[in-house]
């Protein structure tokens, strides 16, 4: 989400860029816009970057926006009121979604209940560089939730469809004119989105829940070479070999041609190497590459510890005569490898313990996204300790999240690694011979891998979230990476996510897939790990045969030992029915219980806020209700209850410094906000 805008907020009186879109009145008249704030389209304010070859032009910023129908095929005339793009619509908020950015409803529409809306439309107005004559001219949303029709002069031109996509305006749009763009933005749960790819009239017609719906990401004005052009570079570097790698995505290329890649890096304003690769023909395929590899090591390598070791290169397309045909965008990248040897993670060949979080950002809002926001956070994980973050959606289903593009930037240049969601496994249908390349797995996961890009801080994938553990997971003599004891509906889901991760491999073969909370699959063990009330002594010792017998590292991905849960008597069962931290159930508050074991009778001098909870519970009770567990008064999960903290310190401070003395790979410590 580009901190320059193409479009933006302007105070003061000043004067409007760009012309009318319709004979309505002005949105100042309407009460549209506050008094003095107006809308300004002038690209030449833009955000921009251009090669030789190609320019691109943010068009985010403040835009025409109003309710709509799924199925509606005409571009409104009036009751406009503005919306901010990129950002999810308001109105859906919860412990992990918050509002931050405001609807400028038209009074027609002022009432409309905007949690639930399913369709909308965005307009505004264009005027195409006239330098771009001779180019393909392209509109590209970065990330749509879920659908996008796309509209050139009221006139249907294209459609984008989950997770991003371009249309060719080349058509449509003459270099030097104005144009009134429209798109139509419908939130399309996965079965809509799968349907999309076929029939996208039926496919609007589908019903379902999406949480984070609309332009969640950049959108970028495009002019590209008509012909021969590179899509996606991807650059390897391989601390132990010494090598770096160009691999670069051709498209409109003429297979009975050779071509070849020029390199450029720079650090800063100085060039550290320029390469050449040698002549090569494009394999027939349908995303036809050119990759080479040259040996270089530079001194200065990226880690956490240095994250402004960062380089940026330029990779051109040149035919047999060396005339360049096109110059890719500038990629930033790190020099740095991240693998595992053995039961160790190594990070430029040092061995390196992570310690874990889950992160929300792209879950909150777009305040969180941006840039500065994120930076924000993972300075303040930095702060005490964290140096390995996975992001929090579970899944990568429409609407789990908004755009990565500056969480990663922002986890580059602060130094924290990230595991990077994969689509899960159990949302794709795998009963085909050939569902890997019917089901739409692939087509997703690519791009996610596109998304992780060149971020040195991306250093693995997480992907099959609680699905493939088993009950054994936790046990402490079969956490070693050769047991693997798993019941049928364990074993079924293990090899739909093995299916899984092997497409992502064949995608980006230079970073790690790890399974969360999967036992023993893949390239580690990792649990979710809530032992409940395990005495600290045999916390303590919980890892010694790991640390003997182990041949794979272990990750605690979610570790709660205790967990502010385990101070209530629910433990997932009720009356037969398996659920866990969103069950509607007696939860039984048990505070100065459970405290007892370490205080004695001190603990049954209770505080007020433990008293308000008992008498809250009581009264469910009397009267046959059920309740979740944030219902209390003083949640269960909240930081209100004084008298837990020096239990939590006990059971952090032998635990995890036996965890370190048996050289634990990693953990995760998944209560830290209520640590202070």
């Amino acid at each position: 989400m580009r901190n320059v805008l193409a479009i933006v907020l302007t105070l003061g009186g000043l004067a409007v860029a760009g012309v009318g879109l319709s004979a309505e009145p002005s949105p100042e008249k309407a009460g549209v816009l506050p008094a003095g704030v107006k809308a300004v389209w002038d690209l030449d304010k833009a955000y921009r970057q251009s090669t030789p070859t190609r320019q691109r032009v943010c068009i985010n910023g403040l835009w025409r926006f109003q309710p709509a129908e799924p199925k509606a095929d005409q571009v409104p005339e009036d009751r406009w009121g503005y919306f901010k793009v990129p950002g999810a619509w308001p109105g859906i908020t919860d412990y992990m979604q918050k509002d931050c950015q405001t609807v400028f409803a038209h009074p027609q529409w002022k009432a409309t209940r905007l949690a639930s809306l399913t369709a909308a439309w965005y307009q505004r107005t264009l005027q195409v560089p006239a330098e771009w004559s001779g180019r393909r001219i392209l509109l590209y949303a970065e990330y749509v939730n879920s659908y996008a029709g796309v509209f050139i002069g009221g006139k249907k031109v294209g459609e984008i469809v989950f997770p991003a996509g371009e249309v060719d305006l080349t058509p449509v749009c003459r270099p030097g004119e104005s144009y009134t763009l429209s798109l139509l933005v419908v939130a399309l749960p996965l079965r809509g989105v799968m349907l999309a790819y076929r029939d996208t009239n039926s496919a609007r017609q589908v019903q379902g829940s999406v949480p984070r719906r609309g332009l969640c990401g950049d959108v970028y004005l495009i002019s590209e070479p008509p012909a021969e052009r590179l899509g996606q570079v991807r650059i390897e570097t391989s601390v132990r070999k010494g090598t770096i790698r160009f691999v670069a995505e051709v498209r409109g290329a003429a297979t009975d041609r050779r071509y070849r890649l020029r390199a450029t890096v720079r650090q800063g304003q100085q060039q550290v190497l320029e390469v050449t690769s040698p002549l090569a023909a494009l394999e027939r395929s349908s995303a036809p590459r050119l990759a080479f590899t040259h040996p270089w090591r530079p001194e200065k390598l990226w880690d956490i510890h240095t994250p402004h070791h960062q380089y940026e290169a330029t990779v051109a397309l040149m035919d047999a005569e060396d005339r360049v045909l096109d110059v890719a965008w500038p990629q930033r990248f790190g020099f740095r490898e991240f693998w595992i040897e053995g039961r160790d993670f190594y990070l430029n060949g040092s061995r390196i313990f992570l310690s874990a979080v889950p992160l929300d950002n792209a879950q909150v809002g777009a305040a969180w996204a941006s840039y500065q926001g994120a930076c924000e956070s993972l300075r303040r994980l930095k702060s005490f300790g964290i140096n390995f973050v996975y992001t929090h959606n579970y899944d990568c289903e429409p609407g789990s999240h908004l755009s990565f593009a500056e969480i990663l930037q922002a986890a580059d240049d602060v130094g924290m690694l990230v595991a990077l969601s994969q689509p899960h496994f159990a949302h794709y249908d795998w009963q085909e011979a050939d569902a890997e390349k019917t089901n739409g797995y692939a087509r997703h996961a690519q791009f996610y891998v596109d998304v992780a890009g060149n971020h040195p801080s991306v250093v693995m994938y997480a992907t099959s979230h609680n699905a493939t553990g088993y009950n054994e997971d936790m046990n402490p003599d079969l956490i070693d990476g050769i047991h693997d004891p798993r019941d049928g509906w364990s074993l079924n889901n293990a090899r739909r996510a093995l299916r899984a991760e092997s497409i992502v491999q064949s995608l980006d073969p230079a970073r790690i897939v790890y399974h969360h909370s999967s036992g023993n699959l893949g390239a580690m063990h990792t649990s979710n790990f809530y032992p409940n009330w395990v005495p600290i002594q045999e916390m303590c010792d919980w890892f010694q045969h790991w640390a003997a017998e182990g041949v794979k590292p272990f990750f605690t991905c979610e570790y709660g030992a205790p967990f502010t849960w385990d101070w209530a008597m629910y433990r997932g069962w009720y009356k037969g029915h398996r659920e866990f931290g969103s069950a509607v159930v007696p939860w039984d508050f048990c505070l100065a219980e459970w405290n007892a074991q370490f205080y004695g009778d001190a603990a049954y001098r209770i505080s007020p806020q433990e008293k308000r909870n008992l008498r809250w519970e009581a009264e469910q009770f009397r009267q046959g209700r059920l309740w979740h567990r944030w219902d209390y008064p003083h949640q269960l999960g909240s930081s209100d209850f004084d008298e837990r903290y020096p239990i939590l310190a006990r059971y952090l401070t032998d635990p995890w410094r036996a965890f370190r003395a048996l050289e634990v790979s990693a953990i995760s410590p998944w209560e830290y906000h209520v640590y202070w």
